[in-house]
């Protein structure tokens, strides 16, 4: 791919367009080799899945290398707008980064999303 094909967000310019996630995977040694096979320069994290301040124990950031990967930490399992806004704020402080994947969930078992909450969360942040 070309220079024409690069995309700017946030004040970082990437060359592939896809995103991929760290969820539902067996362990985090078959994640990262999902994640170096998609050629993504993205990956989405939960931050209720990263082990922050942790010093034993083992986590997703020990196998997605965040100086080669741009780590978009995002809110999911969250069932509130507080949650969310909490969630985001600790990936903030906890990782040094300044932007977020914001969702609010309305169901727990279909995983579909509140909109509602998800407006309120990112109008608080």
């Amino acid at each position: 791919m070309g220079e024409d094909d690069n995309w700017t967000v946030a004040g970082r310019t990437f060359s592939s367009r896809l995103i991929v996630g760290t969820g539902k995977y067996k362990d985090f040694a078959q994640n990262a080799a999902a994640v170096a096979a998609s050629g993504a320069e993205i990956v989405t994290v939960a931050v209720r899945r990263i082990e922050m301040g942790q010093k034993d124990a083992e986590g997703i950031l020990d196998y997605i290398d965040p100086k080669k990967y741009t780590i978009l930490p995002n809110t999911a399992g969250c069932y509130t707008a507080q949650d969310a806004v909490r969630s985001a704020r600790l990936a903030r402080e906890g990782l040094g980064v300044d932007w977020v994947k914001l969702e609010v969930l309305a169901d727990k078992k279909t995983l579909l999303p509140d909109p509602i909450g998800t407006l309120e969360a990112a109008q608080t942040l």
